[in-house]
């Protein structure tokens, strides 16, 4: 993932926008939104689940019918949720155990998505897709090798949803994701006190995510 300093080992709090200084919510959450349909239905992520489905047809008809399913299903999660400013973390976990498994298809054991949620963190809630947001991120910024997996833990510790990734980074790395982490920063004042954490070391990429 793109280091959001040169610092090679940091943890940086985003820091919360007062109110006073923040624009309205309104402004604000569509802000998010568009940054979160930027990231999840933009061509480049629907050519290549068309390109995999296409794949998928004419060598396992099985597969193609589970990928076209999940695919459907993510989308569904995207149009039902894009007027709800908070979701059970319960519901988007499961999105985004559809999501990683379409990632998965494509990137073989390159990528390992592995979910540890309690259940009481469960009835908690999160600003929808943003899940989506931090996984796809980490395989734009970093390689996805079967000889070197991409390894992106989603755990709970207490009210926080802790999402890490090992860097391995690419040579070119994407832009935006450092403004897509302010702006979630700047939509989550409105819920909680605690602000969205960052924390990276030469080894490993952290956001720390409050519960609400």
């Amino acid at each position: 993932m793109e280091s959001l300093t040169n610092t090679s080992s940091q943890s940086n709090e985003l820091p919360a926008v007062p109110a006073s200084d923040a624009t309205d919510y309104g402004n604000t959450i569509s802000d998010v939104k568009y940054q979160n349909l930027v990231s999840q239905l933009n061509p480049h992520f629907l050519f290549n689940s068309l390109a995999t489905l296409e794949s998928l047809i004419y060598s396992d008809q099985r597969l193609a019918v589970k990928f076209l399913s999940q695919l459907t299903r993510v989308y569904r999660y995207i149009l039902t949720t894009r007027t709800t400013p908070l979701v059970k973390l319960s519901a988007e976990i499961n999105f985004i155990k559809d999501y990683a498994d379409l990632l998965q298809t494509r990137f073989g054991k390159g990528l390992q998505v592995i979910i540890n949620v309690s259940a009481k963190a469960n009835e908690k809630q999160i600003v929808p897709a943003v899940l989506q947001i931090l996984v796809e991120n980490a395989t734009r910024h970093n390689i996805t090798d079967p000889e070197s997996p991409l390894i992106v833990t989603i755990n709970t510790i207490e009210d926080q949803l802790i999402i890490e990734n090992n860097l391995q980074k690419k040579q070119i790395l994407e832009p935006q994701r450092k403004e897509a982490l302010k702006s979630l920063c700047n939509l989550y004042t409105y819920f909680s006190p605690v602000c969205i954490e960052i924390q990276e070391t030469p080894e490993t990429f952290k956001v720390i995510l409050p519960l609400i």
